[in-house]
Protein backbone atom coordinates (compact mmCIF):
# COMPACT_ATOMS: atom_id res chain seq x y z
CA UNK A 1 0.00 0.00 0.00
CA UNK A 2 2.79 2.44 0.85
CA UNK A 3 4.06 1.77 -2.67
CA UNK A 4 0.99 2.75 -4.57
CA UNK A 5 0.39 5.58 -2.06
CA UNK A 6 3.68 6.91 -2.82
CA UNK A 7 3.53 6.18 -6.79
CA UNK A 8 0.42 8.30 -6.48
CA UNK A 9 2.18 11.27 -4.66
CA UNK A 10 4.38 11.07 -7.74
CA UNK A 11 1.87 10.94 -10.49
CA UNK A 12 -0.42 13.97 -8.96
CA UNK A 13 2.96 16.12 -8.41
CA UNK A 14 3.71 15.83 -11.93
CA UNK A 15 -0.12 16.19 -13.44
CA UNK A 16 -1.34 18.56 -11.71
CA UNK A 17 -0.52 22.64 -11.48
CA UNK A 18 0.40 23.98 -7.90
CA UNK A 19 -3.09 23.99 -7.05
CA UNK A 20 -3.54 20.61 -7.01
CA UNK A 21 -6.13 21.35 -10.30
CA UNK A 22 -5.33 18.48 -12.75
CA UNK A 23 -4.09 19.14 -15.87
CA UNK A 24 -6.31 16.75 -17.84
CA UNK A 25 -9.17 15.62 -16.21
CA UNK A 26 -10.16 12.71 -17.83
CA UNK A 27 -6.78 10.98 -17.50
CA UNK A 28 -6.23 12.09 -13.81
CA UNK A 29 -10.58 10.31 -12.95
CA UNK A 30 -8.90 7.60 -14.87
CA UNK A 31 -5.33 7.04 -12.99
CA UNK A 32 -7.51 7.68 -9.63
CA UNK A 33 -10.03 4.72 -10.36
CA UNK A 34 -6.89 2.74 -11.05
CA UNK A 35 -5.14 3.63 -8.06
CA UNK A 36 -8.53 2.85 -5.91
CA UNK A 37 -8.77 -0.51 -7.51
CA UNK A 38 -5.41 -1.39 -7.19
CA UNK A 39 -5.32 -0.31 -3.44
CA UNK A 40 -8.65 -2.08 -3.03
CA UNK A 41 -6.94 -5.37 -4.45
CA UNK A 42 -4.17 -5.17 -1.77
CA UNK A 43 -6.25 -4.92 1.27
CA UNK A 44 -8.45 -7.72 0.29
CA UNK A 45 -6.45 -10.34 1.32
CA UNK A 46 -6.41 -9.16 4.81
CA UNK A 47 -9.41 -7.37 5.08
CA UNK A 48 -11.12 -10.15 7.14
CA UNK A 49 -8.32 -9.97 9.58
CA UNK A 50 -7.88 -6.94 9.37
CA UNK A 51 -9.73 -6.25 13.03
CA UNK A 52 -8.25 -8.87 14.67
CA UNK A 53 -4.64 -7.41 13.86
CA UNK A 54 -5.59 -4.31 15.05
CA UNK A 55 -7.15 -5.80 18.34
CA UNK A 56 -4.20 -8.05 18.60
CA UNK A 57 -1.66 -5.12 18.75
CA UNK A 58 -4.02 -3.60 21.13
CA UNK A 59 -4.12 -6.25 23.55
CA UNK A 60 -0.37 -6.78 22.99
CA UNK A 61 0.83 -2.73 23.66
CA UNK A 62 0.47 -3.17 27.35
CA UNK A 63 3.35 -5.82 27.13
CA UNK A 64 5.80 -3.40 25.53
CA UNK A 65 7.38 -0.83 27.21
CA UNK A 66 8.92 2.47 25.53
CA UNK A 67 5.49 2.35 23.26
CA UNK A 68 5.68 5.03 20.78
CA UNK A 69 3.17 7.97 22.04
CA UNK A 70 1.26 8.24 18.90
CA UNK A 71 0.55 4.25 18.51
CA UNK A 72 -3.05 4.04 20.54
CA UNK A 73 -4.25 7.08 18.52
CA UNK A 74 -2.95 4.97 15.31
CA UNK A 75 -4.68 1.77 16.71
CA UNK A 76 -7.57 4.06 16.91
CA UNK A 77 -7.59 5.17 13.56
CA UNK A 78 -7.21 2.01 12.10
CA UNK A 79 -10.23 0.47 14.29
CA UNK A 80 -12.42 3.01 12.71
CA UNK A 81 -11.26 3.14 8.82
CA UNK A 82 -11.45 -0.82 9.35
CA UNK A 83 -14.90 -0.44 10.47
CA UNK A 84 -15.91 1.77 7.31
CA UNK A 85 -13.89 -0.56 5.23
CA UNK A 86 -16.26 -3.23 6.33
CA UNK A 87 -19.49 -0.99 5.68
CA UNK A 88 -17.61 -0.50 2.08
CA UNK A 89 -17.73 -4.36 1.74
CA UNK A 90 -21.40 -4.99 3.24
CA UNK A 91 -22.70 -2.02 0.82
CA UNK A 92 -20.81 -4.18 -2.26
CA UNK A 93 -22.23 -7.27 -1.10
CA UNK A 94 -25.54 -6.19 -1.15
CA UNK A 95 -24.92 -4.50 -4.21
CA UNK A 96 -23.32 -7.45 -5.75
CA UNK A 97 -26.63 -9.12 -4.93
CA UNK A 98 -29.01 -7.27 -6.75
CA UNK A 99 -27.19 -7.55 -9.87
CA UNK A 100 -28.62 -9.62 -12.72
CA UNK A 101 -26.39 -13.53 -12.90
CA UNK A 102 -24.68 -12.38 -16.28
CA UNK A 103 -23.41 -9.42 -14.30
CA UNK A 104 -19.48 -10.22 -13.97
CA UNK A 105 -16.07 -8.30 -13.98
CA UNK A 106 -16.23 -6.15 -16.97
CA UNK A 107 -19.61 -5.77 -17.97
CA UNK A 108 -20.88 -2.67 -16.94
CA UNK A 109 -23.32 -3.21 -13.90
CA UNK A 110 -20.45 -5.01 -12.38
CA UNK A 111 -18.12 -2.01 -13.40
CA UNK A 112 -20.22 0.69 -12.10
CA UNK A 113 -20.54 -0.96 -8.73
CA UNK A 114 -16.89 -2.04 -8.16
CA UNK A 115 -15.91 1.60 -8.65
CA UNK A 116 -17.90 2.64 -6.53
CA UNK A 117 -16.90 1.05 -3.86
CA UNK A 118 -13.27 1.53 -4.78
CA UNK A 119 -13.57 5.22 -4.05
CA UNK A 120 -15.65 4.66 -1.15
CA UNK A 121 -12.90 2.88 0.12
CA UNK A 122 -9.73 4.92 -0.50
CA UNK A 123 -9.78 7.46 2.15
CA UNK A 124 -10.11 4.57 4.49
CA UNK A 125 -7.45 2.25 2.82
CA UNK A 126 -4.86 5.43 2.65
CA UNK A 127 -5.08 5.49 6.53
CA UNK A 128 -4.20 2.03 6.70
CA UNK A 129 -1.14 3.11 4.39
CA UNK A 130 -0.12 5.64 7.03
CA UNK A 131 -1.24 3.57 10.11
CA UNK A 132 -0.68 0.07 9.24
CA UNK A 133 3.10 -0.51 10.07
CA UNK A 134 2.19 0.31 13.44
CA UNK A 135 0.57 -3.26 13.99
CA UNK A 136 4.06 -4.55 12.96
CA UNK A 137 5.90 -1.80 15.11
CA UNK A 138 4.00 -2.72 18.13
CA UNK A 139 4.41 -6.79 17.40
CA UNK A 140 8.06 -6.16 17.05
CA UNK A 141 8.25 -4.19 19.96
CA UNK A 142 5.80 -6.84 21.96
CA UNK A 143 7.98 -10.24 21.04
CA UNK A 144 6.71 -13.66 20.20
CA UNK A 145 2.91 -13.67 20.56
CA UNK A 146 1.74 -16.17 23.23
CA UNK A 147 -1.50 -16.50 21.46
CA UNK A 148 -0.71 -17.78 18.21
CA UNK A 149 -1.99 -15.21 15.89
CA UNK A 150 0.17 -15.70 12.71
CA UNK A 151 -0.45 -12.74 11.08
CA UNK A 152 2.75 -13.53 8.43
CA UNK A 153 0.61 -16.80 7.56
CA UNK A 154 -0.70 -16.36 3.92
CA UNK A 155 -4.53 -16.34 3.31
CA UNK A 156 -5.76 -19.01 0.82
CA UNK A 157 -8.05 -17.80 -2.08
CA UNK A 158 -11.45 -18.57 -2.23
CA UNK A 159 -12.88 -20.63 -5.08
CA UNK A 160 -16.14 -21.61 -6.26
CA UNK A 161 -17.57 -22.79 -9.40
CA UNK A 162 -21.54 -21.23 -8.40
CA UNK A 163 -23.02 -19.09 -10.12
CA UNK A 164 -24.64 -16.54 -6.91
CA UNK A 165 -23.73 -13.44 -6.77
CA UNK A 166 -21.48 -14.44 -3.60
CA UNK A 167 -19.45 -16.74 -6.26
CA UNK A 168 -19.09 -13.49 -8.39
CA UNK A 169 -17.17 -11.41 -6.11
Amino acid sequence: MTQLQGAWESYTENRTDPSGRPYDDDAYRLAEQQRSTAAWAAYEPVSLLAARLVASAENRLPQVSGARPGWVSQLGILTSATHGLDAVRGSWEAELDRLPPNARPGTPAYDTIATERDAAAWPLLELWALHGQTILDIRAAAGPSRNGLQTTAPVPPVTSTSNTPAARR
